[in-house]
């Protein structure tokens, strides 16, 4: 996922071609205060360009946390027909919720004749320690929920620690629980993103994270798009052990067998699950 300020038309026509599966267009902190209106009022022609140069990529909206911004950010991102909606300084599962009852109101006075469309996505991003000892209800609260973010930077510094102190690698690890748990994409990694010049150092970091269990991760350059679209996509010896997995399965099934052995390691439906799961995401089709 590609952070692209809404209000910098330059860096919004280029976001297409980057080879993101999404990409945010920030509301919050990359566009300063005295922008933010300006930043509103261009995200539908932003929503059009990043559509028309990549039909498949999804389109989503960063908000700011302050009411009296969060509500015409939401109002405007409806509007414009994003994908979905990054919630970010959440609060808990009853913010959650009073977003998404906002959601469905906006939704519902969609004017006559207006495409349809999904109901709007939401990615809540926990960045405070109150909502960090919640991750769990703020995972279950809505159906909305897609995914989840621990924004390091904002929660280490309400903290007191640095964005790379165990203390967040511990919280972001919880997330995972908590979003497999809900049946949502744990997203993110385990360290920093930041430093787009030393991409070994993020691919490093990415393939840890997706080891335990993240799904993706964001940047905001783009050229760590293709980095981190290598270190969370399977590689072709990973694919090709569990397409082995998998054939091996159906044969051991036919003589009644639950598990077997593959290259001299034993394989049964754990294995298996992940198998398929790996399989899915290299064909697309989760």
């Amino acid at each position: 996922m590609l952070y692209v300020p809404a209000n910098v038309a330059r860096f919004v026509n280029k976001a297409a071609a980057t080879g993101a599966d999404a990409v945010i267009l920030d509301l919050e902190d990359s566009v300063p205060l005295a922008n933010k209106a300006e930043a509103r009022d261009a995200l539908a022609g932003a929503v059009a360009t990043c559509r028309a140069g990549a039909d498949r990529m999804a389109v989503l909206a960063r908000v700011n946390r302050p009411l009296r911004l969060a509500v015409p950010d939401l109002v405007a991102a409806v509007a414009a027909g994003v994908d979905g909606v990054l919630l970010t300084k959440v609060h808990g599962p009853e913010h959650v919720a009073l977003v998404a009852e906002l959601l469905d109101e906006l939704e519902a006075e969609r004017p006559p004749g207006t495409p349809r469309r999904a109901p709007t996505a939401l990615v809540p991003v926990v960045e405070t320690p109150r909502a960090a000892l919640r991750l769990e209800a703020i995972a279950a609260a809505s159906p909305r929920i897609v995914g989840m973010l621990v924004g390091a930077e904002d929660l280490a510094a309400e903290c007191g620690s640095t964005a790379d102190d165990p203390l967040m690698v511990g919280v972001k690890r919880q997330m995972v629980l908590a979003a497999a748990a809900a049946g949502i994409a744990p997203l993110g990694t385990l360290g920093s993103v930041a430093d787009f010049r030393d991409p070994e150092a993020v691919r490093s970091v990415a393939e840890q994270a997706r080891r335990s269990g993240f799904t993706g991760a964001s940047c905001i350059h783009p050229a760590l798009v293709p980095v981190l679209n290598a270190a969370f996509s399977p590689g072709e010896a990973e694919l090709a052990l569990a397409r082995r997995q998998l054939a091996a399965a159906e044969e051991a099934a036919r003589e009644g067998r639950g598990s077997f052995t593959v290259d001299g390691r034993m394989v049964d439906e754990p294995i298996l699950r992940r198998a398929r799961r790996l399989v899915a995401a290299a064909e697309g089709s989760v």
